[in-house]
This record gives structure tokens, C-alpha cells and sequence, in this order.
């Protein structure tokens, strides 16, 4: 009863925490939002595989889609889906993601909620994040919440892509390798069309070079790789380390 209490109230202030997956039923095939740095990268895709590349047109977009054209994909033959919801209504959909080096997608998340000059969000702010917190006090108290309460931009990729202890996703490709890994899903999915710009994944594109060295210190680390350490144990194994 108190489980079902509190998903109820957890889901009436995130409604869209699980919300990971954009499926794409025209093509048999799941997106896993887990990375941003993927998700911009990966506008134009996404926009072609829900056929909603005439919208863009029309709002004077052109082929690159930026971040105001979120809104516009959900005008195409797509679905946000929780993974329980992806399947139960697709079992059998491909579903493929992109995940990034823990360090630096912190370090973008830091940069977005904590450096960005708009108000710190609700959520946060709830938290007792602050504008004036450094990169060590952000890792120290995103470190003390659990991914089951965590924000979608630190929550752990390995909490957003398994359900009931089992990784969702069929294929998983890092960021860092983001313009072979692309070339990679070209050859495996026929799309059509004229060809999608190219695209290729910088960390200093998506945070700052200051953010960045300050997310290479040594203590700061240990500190990241004990919170994602089964990010690092599944995805990046080479660089897991004991906690």
C-alpha cells in the first residue's frame, strides 16, 4: 500500500522521470534518452524517423534541428514510452542507445543546472543545489540521492536502461565514438531521403574547458565512479574502479 501511495506521488511530481524511450513504431525501433549530448547530436535522425522533417521546413529550421524543435517531434509518428510501457506494447522493437563517460555527463549537467544564468530549477532548488556550488559540492550532493528520486540528468544510465534487472537496450554505443557509431546504424537501418549532416562529438561542444578540468580532478573522480560505478562496471568496464 505505502509502495503504491508513494508511486503515485512520485509520478504527480515527475511524471516523465521513465520516460526514456521514443519509439518509433513506423520502423520498429526504441531511441534510449539516457545521454543529451546523443539527443542533440541525434535531432536529425530522430526527426526523420518520426517524418517530421516537413515541420522543420516550414518553421525555418532547415536539415540541423536546434534545441527549440524538441516540441516539434512529438507532432510525428513517435511515442515517449516508460520501458514497462515499451514492452508491453512492442516486445519485440529494437531498442538502441547511447551512453556517455559519466564524468563528463555530470560535468553537463553541472554546467546546465548550476552555471546556466536562469534560476536553479524546482527540483533542485528543493535540493539545495545552489548557483554558487563548485563542481566537488554538486558530485558530493548528487551522490547522496538515489536513483530512484535522482533527476533524468544524473540519474544512472544503467537505472534508466534496465527494467526489472535486465538492460533494455539490444545495441549500446558510447558518444565518444559517436561518428562510427552512427555510420554503424546507417548500415543497419535504411532511412532514405537525402543524406542527414554530419555529426561528430566534442565534451568541450557541450560544457566548458574550465568545467571540464574541474571534473579531471583526481578526488572528484573517486567520488563519480562510486556513485556510477555500475555505469562504469557495465559500459565502461575498462575504468571501473573499487568503491
Amino acid at each position: 500500500m505505502l509502495n503504491r501511495v508513494y508511486s503515485i506521488f512520485d509520478k504527480r511530481i515527475r511524471p516523465l522521470r521513465n520516460h526514456v524511450y521514443l519509439a518509433f513504431p513506423k520502423h520498429g525501433l526504441a531511441y534510449a534518452r539516457v545521454a543529451e549530448p546523443a539527443f542533440q547530436l541525434l535531432r536529425p535522425l530522430l526527426h526523420r524517423l518520426a517524418g517530421t522533417e516537413a515541420l522543420l521546413s516550414r518553421a525555418g529550421v532547415g536539415t540541423c534541428p536546434t534545441k527549440g524543435t524538441e516540441r516539434l517531434l512529438f507532432h510525428g509518428d513517435v511515442e515517449l514510452l516508460t520501458a514497462r510501457e515499451l514492452k508491453r506494447r512492442y516486445p519485440e522493437m529494437k531498442v538502441v542507445a547511447w551512453v556517455q563517460d559519466p564524468a563528463h555527463r555530470i560535468a553537463y549537467c553541472f554546467e546546465k543546472i548550476i552555471l546556466n544564468s536562469d534560476p536553479i530549477p524546482a527540483y533542485y532548488a528543493e535540493r539545495y543545489f545552489t548557483n554558487a556550488m563548485s563542481a566537488d559540492a554538486f558530485v558530493s550532493q548528487i551522490a547522496s540521492i538515489s536513483d530512484l528520486e535522482a533527476d533524468n540528468l544524473f540519474r544512472s544510465q544503467c537505472a534508466s536502461l534496465t527494467y526489472k534487472g535486465v538492460l533494455t537496450a539490444d545495441v549500446v554505443w558510447h558518444v565518444e565514438n559517436f561518428e562510427q557509431s552512427l555510420a554503424d546504424f546507417y548500415c543497419e537501418h535504411a532511412l532514405g531521403g537525402s543524406p542527414l549532416p554530419a555529426a561528430s562529438y566534442q565534451p568541450s561542444h557541450f560544457a566548458s574547458r574550465r568545467t571540464l578540468q574541474a571534473f579531471g580532478d583526481e578526488g572528484l573522480l573517486r567520488k563519480l565512479k562510486r556513485r556510477y560505478r555500475a555505469d562504469y562496471e557495465m559500459f565502461y568496464s575498462r575504468e571501473a574502479v573499487s568503491a
